[in-house]
Formats: structure tokens, sequence, C-alpha cells
């Protein structure tokens, strides 16, 4: 009896475990998690920093994820932003095609290739990168503050 209560234990474990980002803070990322297909052709410019933003238009957490993020990338130059969603062309460029400028730009994951590729289980979540690609900060994107975006550009 022992031995299925502990067998249980190690299962779920594991389970929880396969539920979570499979970001870590100051590893490098893959660098093989590019977009073949941009929105209306428009990458971001190359910046010190990027935030990555994973997305989904329909869901208001997303959203508001989103809007959060965008005031820090109007006030701060080295810093650039990539929405990546697995939606449809047609069906994100409605709703993102406004958030569009020089700094911030939409990619398309077909097939949710970079959404597996870094273990994205859960919307929306948020990476900060430098240009190295080294994980700065991870995490819901709305819960980013100007004091931890200021931390993030001012100690590398």
């Amino acid at each position: 009896m022992k031995r299925l209560f502990l067998c249980i234990i190690f299962l779920c474990a594991l389970w929880g475990e396969g539920l979570c980002q499979n970001i870590i803070i100051g590893d490098k990322l893959p660098s093989d998690i590019r977009s073949r297909r941009w929105l209306m052709d428009l990458q971001p410019e190359a910046a010190d920093y990027s935030c990555i933003l994973f997305y989904h238009s329909e869901s208001e957490l997303c959203q508001k994820a989103l809007n959060s993020i965008k005031p820090f990338i109007e006030k701060y130059p080295q810093l650039s932003m990539v929405i990546i969603t697995k939606e449809e062309y047609d069906k994100a460029g409605v709703t993102l095609t406004e958030h569009l400028d020089d700094r911030i730009g939409v990619a398309f994951d077909d097939g949710g290739r970079i959404f597996k590729r870094l273990g994205v289980s859960f919307i929306p979540f948020c990476i900060i990168c430098d240009k190295k690609r080294h994980a700065l900060w991870c995490g819901n994107g709305a819960m980013l503050t100007a004091e931890v975006i200021d931390k993030i550009l001012t100690t590398r």
C-alpha cells in the first residue's frame, strides 16, 4: 500500500512538472524559435532587449497583458516586443494590426512550434531577453512594473 501511495505521489509530481513553463532565468533561449510569417510582413526593429508575449486574441488576460506592456515599449527605446500567436493570420490580424509599429511585431506560430519548443502551456506568458537571447524575466506580462523593467534594463 505504501508503494502504491508513493507511486501516486511521484506521478502527480511529474504531471505537475509537465504543466510548468520551461523557461529558466539566465538560460539562453533556443535559436530555432524564429517565425516564418509576420503580420503585414513587419518585423520589429532590432533592440538590446526583447519582450516576447504569447497571445490569443480572445483572452481578456492576454489583452490586459498587452496593454500593460505597450507603454514600456513606448517609454524604453532599447526594448522591442514580439507578440506570438497560434491563431490564423486573418483572425489575429484583425485585432493586432492596431498594435503594430517600428518596435512591435506579430509573429505567427504555425503549428504551435515556438509554443512547444519553449514549453509554453499557459497564456498570457511573457519573456524578456537580451540580444544574446538570455532570459531575464518571465511571467504574466500584466505583472510587469516600471521598477522591474528598470531593474532589467540597468543590471546588464
